[in-house]
Order: structure tokens, then sequence, then C-alpha cells
């Protein structure tokens, strides 16, 4: 009896483990579903409605692919270190954005950028590490959106190398759009107003999901 006694602590020990381990996967699909969804529909503006995206589009896009990589490929996938998953995919999703975009005034700021990232999330492994990850790179993506509403607003201002007309990605044989304008709109918010709200909110639920305590 005395060992039973004993044996209940641990396997209270060890559902609490497995019930904070598994919201940690489901907290990182969650972001990782949001990030794909949102650079889909970014996409599906692009191509089916033919609004043709700004430079700064282009930098919202970036860290939702790395949060969808590692979010819902990573989990299910990756089974060793997840800090050098999360290094690999933020280098290599920095990389080809570099390479694609070529935001030679602006090559500097990005790259500190995703090494502080890389430096900052390669602190915590497991499907922890994961979420956190997932998690910020949302933020910055609806980070980044929310300073372009502040531009569309006048209300901050744009990089020169951002607001002047000039050739982007995916934008040629159509008229090139500058950051600061306005394309599409509903309600009275742009798609860089929707991408801020979705994405940070979507970013709070999984930061607040991730610090509840196991029951």
């Amino acid at each position: 009896m005395a060992g039973v006694m004993l044996m209940i602590p641990r396997f209270a020990r060890a559902e609490r483990y497995f019930s904070v381990m598994i919201r940690e996967v489901l907290v990182a699909r969650l972001m990782g579903a949001v990030a794909l969804a949102l650079l889909l529909g970014a996409l599906g503006f692009q191509y089916w409605s033919a609004l043709p995206p700004c430079e700064m589009c282009h930098w919202q896009r970036w860290p939702h692919i790395a949060a969808a990589l590692i979010g819902l490929a990573g989990v299910t996938l990756w089974k060793t270190d997840s800090r050098l998953l999360v290094a690999g995919v933020i280098v290599i999703v920095t990389a080809l954005g570099l390479a694609v975009a070529k935001p030679w005034a602006m090559m500097a700021y990005i790259v500190i950028a995703a090494l502080v990232l890389v430096g900052l999330l390669s602190q915590v492994k497991g499907a922890r590490g994961l979420a956190i990850a997932a998690i910020v790179l949302v933020a910055v993506s609806g980070l980044i959106g929310a300073y372009q509403w502040g531009m569309q607003l006048g209300l901050l201002p744009g990089p020169s190398a951002c607001t002047g007309q000039r050739f982007v990605l995916g934008s040629d044989m159509v008229p090139e759009i500058s950051c600061n304008a306005v394309t599409w709109s509903l309600f009275g918010l742009s798609l860089a107003a929707y991408n801020a709200l979705i994405s940070l909110g979507a970013a709070a639920l999984g930061a607040v999901l991730l610090m509840k305590k196991p029951q």
C-alpha cells in the first residue's frame, strides 16, 4: 500500500509533463497553421485578385514561411534537437528572402535581426522551443504589418527604399506599388492592418496558452 501511495505523485508528475508537452505541440501547430493561412491568403490576393505586393508586403511573408515550417513540419518530422531546426529554418529562410527580394538598403538590419532571433530562440529546446519560435515569428510578421499600417495612416515614416516606386518580386507586368499605398481595404483596414491584427492576436493567444499552468 505504501508503495502505491509513493507511485501516485510520480504518475501525477508524468501526466502533467505529457499534458504540457501536448499543449506545446498544439500551440506550435496552431501558429504554423495561422502563418500558412495568412501566407496563402496573401498569395491569393497577389495572383487571383491581381494585387501586386509592395516590398514591405514581402517582408511580412518570410517570417510566416519560417513559422509554418517550424510549427507544422517541425513538430511532426523533426525528432532531434529542436534548436537546430529553429536556427536552420531562420537562417535558410532569411538567406532565401535576401536572395529573392534583394532588399539591399535593409539587408544589414535583416541579417542582424535574424541572428538575434537565432540566438534568443535557440535557448529553449523541445516542443516548447518550437512553439516559442513559431509564436515569435508570427509576431514579427504582425509587427512589420503594424508598422506598414502606421505608414499608410501617415503616422509613421517609411524607409526610403520602400516608399519609392520600385520593382519587387511578383510585381512585373503590373503597376509597381509603394509600401504606403493602400491597394485593398475592408471596413477601412488594409491588408497590412489585417495581418497585424491577426498575427499579433494569434501570437498573444499562443503565448497565453503556452504559459497556462497545468491543472
